[in-house]
């Protein structure tokens, strides 16, 4: 069985140790620090916040994971100042997951600067190139400095944005061929759902998948909803979830203070997973 995470963003007005004080109180196995500002701030994580945030994860046993900062960067950038600027911050969540025992981090592609339009001319295509060089020499010093620190670096899938880097799962595929064997998956179902389909993304991805967001929407944006408030069906890989060893974060992103959404989402969740246990028990014996 996996074990169900609950991420800051699901109470993002709330400073990030406030939201793990309320995912620990209500009995959550995982939490993600998400490095959303102003919430998370990977430049200043005082020693008093990290020491009672230490405390917290003693006491209750929740694992954490940490999603790397993503607005405002781009480790593929032309520019060599805003590479290594944004390559600096996701290194400092690296350093924030270490510090609070944390084992995974979850990251995002870089972007293009300008999209290639279909038939475009070699000159974007050059250009484009250079930008999926540029992400590549990024990810491996994330990857490797993470590694050093005994940490997972999960790259999440974005392909329903348009100028995203990975635009289906053989693209993640291939830049974990470039970057090293030690780079993993997080697999966004809601993502998924977006572009290519979550079953697809479940057999490409396969035994990498190391990490899941969970969320629900309605076919037609990235809604972040809890699961339930939307239309996503499940049943073709609710088996998978139900198997998954690993955390199954609860990416909801309500901008307030009220947990309610993401509680709802968890029972949810679970609902499903006995469902399908007491279903496989009532086939089994019938057989």
């Amino acid at each position: 069985m996996p074990k169900i995470g609950m991420s800051s963003t699901a109470i993002i007005l709330e400073p990030w140790i406030n939201a793990l004080k309320i995912a620990a109180e209500n009995g959550f196995e995982a939490f993600e620090v998400s490095c959303v500002y102003p919430s998370v701030d990977t430049d200043n994580p005082t020693q008093n916040v990290i020491a009672e945030a230490r405390k917290v994860i003693e006491k209750s046993g929740i694992e954490i994971c940490v999603h790397a900062p993503f607005y405002e960067l781009n480790i593929a950038a032309y520019s060599r100042g805003i590479r290594e600027e944004s390559v600096r911050l996701i290194k400092n969540s690296i350093d924030l997951c270490e510090k609070l025992g944390g084992k995974t981090l979850i990251a995002h592609t870089g972007t293009y600067t300008y999209k290639t339009p279909p038939g475009g001319s070699d000159a974007y295509h050059t250009g484009t190139k250079i930008q999926q060089d540029y992400n590549i020499e990024s990810l491996k010093k994330i990857n490797n400095y993470a590694n050093s620190k005994g940490i997972t670096v999960c790259l999440e899938n974005i392909g329903l944005e348009p100028n995203s880097i990975d635009q289906s799962f053989e693209d993640l595929i291939e830049i974990r061929k470039s970057v090293g064997s030690t780079l993993q998956f997080t697999l966004d179902l809601g993502h998924a759902r977006l572009t290519e389909g979550a079953e697809k993304g479940i057999l490409l991805l396969g035994d990498n998948i190391r990490h899941i967001h969970l969320t629900d929407n309605h076919g037609e944006k990235d809604d972040h909803l809890t699961v339930g408030d939307g239309n996503y069906d499940y049943s073709g890989f609710i088996d998978f979830l139900k198997n998954f060893p690993y955390v199954i974060t609860l990416e909801v992103v309500e901008v307030s203070t009220d947990p309610g959404p993401v509680l709802r989402g968890r029972n949810a969740l679970n609902n499903l997973l006995k469902n399908l246990y007491y279903k496989n028990i009532n086939m089994s014996t019938h057989i």
